[in-house]
């Protein structure tokens, strides 16, 4: 049975905001094959503003975008909801970063836009701060960088496909003059399933895209500046974008993860940090350090333990090292749970990878 609305009827229901019933512009852009994932997401901690949010990513060998709904969970925060594009155009090196809500864009060289993350991640007067090493004035040594990966043998049914489950750890330790030490821990979840047609296709998809988008922006995009093209390639092999590599590009440490096989259904993300170092360097109102520090490349990822990244990852420890984590892993600095909901290569159109003719540019840089 078909849906019919009278002319009157679609007149009451506009002045109420509900006509459910009136048609939606349509799209007569060209369609092109195009690998489709779309996933949800949580995102909460201290250093974050605890959120939910829809993705889905859009990407041809010359071309990508990335489209989120991002909802703060905070009722002071709901200002902050968002809905948002990054389009980036490998094929006119040119980025896209695109808000739908107030219909606005800023168009950047394809390496990014400067003030991204601050957009991204608006703090709420429950968010901390933090500052790094150089920051605060304090002098450490790293003294400790454990990595391991470890397969649980638990498995589950994820999206009618049965998974099974990966750990990983990673404990780096930081150690003043004053012999206090910082401990960061960083757990990682997945739950990976055999690749199907459609996985392999859209890893082969993103392995082009990835490598015209490297080719492009060389060393300009901040993580590759950070661990090298190769180092940005493990990034992207372990967060499942692409297949995995040789695992020679990392060493010892790209080696641990390859033993993580299959496609990953489900990410999940912890930073715990337990601070005791250079307390006499820390303000009055304490703020929690993040060292970023990762200058060394590729070569120097094992020492990467001294910037973001390297507050990220950490090995599964001793028994008197998990007695300690205890007391201290009760506050999450970041924790992100990722779940991807499909994959397809499908026809999708190609304003898809277009701004809107009606957005307004705020800004070209």
């Amino acid at each position: 049975m078909k849906l019919r609305c009278s002319t009157t009827l679609l007149a009451s229901l506009a002045a109420l905001g509900l006509s459910s019933c009136a048609s939606t512009p349509s799209d007569d852009t060209p369609q092109e094959l195009t690998s489709v994932i779309t996933a949800s997401y949580v995102l909460n901690g201290l250093f974050v503003p605890d959120s939910k949010g829809e993705q889905t990513v859009y990407t041809r060998e010359d071309m990508r975008t990335i489209h989120d709904k991002v909802k703060r969970d905070s009722f002071y925060m709901r200002w902050a909801n968002s809905d948002t594009s990054g389009i980036f155009r490998m094929d006119q090196n040119l980025l896209w970063q695109v808000d739908h809500t107030k219909k606005q864009y800023q168009e950047c060289a394809l390496s990014g836009c400067s003030n991204l993350l601050e957009e991204l991640f608006p703090r709420d007067d429950d968010t901390e701060s933090y500052e790094s090493y150089e920051e605060r004035g304090c002098e450490t040594e790293l003294t400790r960088n454990d990595f391991e990966v470890a397969a649980t043998g638990e498995s589950r049914q994820m999206q009618g496909m049965e998974t099974e489950e990966y750990k990983v750890t990673w404990t780096t330790e930081f150690t003043d003059d004053q012999g206090l030490k910082d401990l960061n821990l960083v757990q990682m979840v997945f739950w990976t399933t055999t690749p199907n047609a459609e996985m392999t296709e859209a890893w082969r998809i993103h392995q082009k895209a990835t490598d015209r988008y490297l080719d492009s922006v060389g060393n300009n995009q901040p993580l590759s500046r950070l661990l090298g093209q190769d180092g940005f390639r493990a990034i992207s092999a372990l967060t499942g974008d692409t297949e995995k590599g040789s695992p020679d590009l990392l060493g010892s440490i790209n080696q641990e993860l390859s033993a993580i096989q299959g496609y990953p259904l489900s990410i999940k993300f912890e930073w715990f940090q337990k601070q005791e170092a250079c307390v006499e360097s820390k303000p009055a109102k304490e703020k929690e350090s993040l060292s970023i520090d990762l200058s060394n490349g590729v070569d120097g990822l094992e020492d990467a333990a001294t910037s973001l990244l390297g507050g990220l990852l950490k090995s599964a420890a001793n028994d008197a090292v998990d007695k300690k984590v205890d007391a201290w892993m009760k506050d999450v600095r970041v924790r992100y749970i990722y779940d991807i909901q499909s994959v397809e290569n499908r026809l999708a159109h190609n304003s898809n990878f277009e701004v809107p003719n009606n957005y307004t540019m705020l800004d070209r840089n």
